[in-house]
């Protein structure tokens, strides 16, 4: 018989912040399978589990950088194990370093071990605490369009966000109105946490997973087998809703969506401008 151990408990309530007793519960039913656990707990509505689902413990600092001609930009989340070793200079001075080499490096890295680990380790045995190039994210422009990057100046929240907005030619690039609306589209990425631009891109899987805990949790409330397809339905749709970039509700705008900021900018510039991509990295959140 599996033992649940109080950390293991506690582990899930701080992901989902579900009750200790429903935890519990869970994970006993799962036989100490953990995200079957967290499974088990949306359907049953004991938890947001997808909006907390990324919540784990560190320090450090995100910080975005673009080269002078407007073709690379970089995001990188360097992380530490305390707070009070993220404000030292010499930690700064670091991640200033990795985010030069990372704009420039050729070719690209394709994964965080491709930064010099000599520093990383050399900063890590001066600070004496273990420190880690978490992520980073670089994108290169090869059609029209311009990148924005927004990095939250609370000490206490440590989140930033790259956006790359494509448009039809270098004149609506060059607008004022691309600008303002790829800074918006920033801002929004860092407060939101959405995970794709679009719902074309939320994988298949993903997809089936929403509808399935839509049906369970129907189910499991005791509503009529009926509707539990279109419970299920108005689950993803909140899911969407919430992970989509482009299907949120505009921050600054609450009654409308961010597509229609989209749409509003391409009739403001007289030709097509999109979303293209973006990157968002929280401390102290897996990706």
């Amino acid at each position: 018989m599996t033992v649940i151990t109080s950390d293991l408990v506690g582990r899930l309530r701080a992901k989902t912040g579900a009750g200790l007793m429903d935890c519990k519960r869970a994970l006993t039913a799962s036989g100490g399978d953990f995200e079957k656990a967290v499974q088990t707990l949306r359907e049953q509505g004991a938890a947001s589990a997808a909006k907390r689902s990324g919540r784990v413990t560190g320090a450090g600092l995100v910080l975005a950088r673009l080269d002078p001609s407007g073709q690379t930009a970089v995001l990188i989340e360097l992380t530490c194990e305390t707070d009070y070793v993220a404000r030292t200079d010499d930690f700064k001075a670091l991640l200033d370093e990795l985010l030069q080499k990372a704009l420039t490096a050729s070719p690209p890295w394709s994964s965080p071990a491709d930064a010099p680990q000599a520093s990383l380790q050399q900063m890590a045995a001066k600070l004496g605490e273990n420190i880690v190039l978490k992520r980073f994210a670089r994108f290169d422009r090869q059609k029209p369009g311009i990148f924005f990057a927004y990095v939250h100046p609370s000490e206490s929240v440590k989140v930033g966000a790259l956006v790359e907005v494509g448009a039809a030619s270098d004149r609506a690039a060059a607008a004022p109105e691309t600008a303002e609306l790829a800074k918006v589209i920033a801002m929004q990425a860092a407060a939101n946490g959405a995970r794709w631009v679009r719902p074309e891109e939320v994988p298949a899987d993903v997809v089936e997973k929403e509808k399935s805990i839509g049906r369970e949790k129907a189910k499991n409330e005791g509503k009529p087998e009926k509707i539990w397809d279109k419970i299920a339905e108005g689950n993803l749709k909140k899911f969407l809703q919430d992970f989509c970039l482009l299907e949120q509700s505009d921050n600054l705008n609450p009654k409308g969506s961010l597509r229609r900021r989209v749409e509003e900018t391409v009739k403001k510039v007289g030709e097509p401008v999109e979303v293209r991509r973006f990157a968002r990295f929280k401390v102290g959140e897996d990706e």
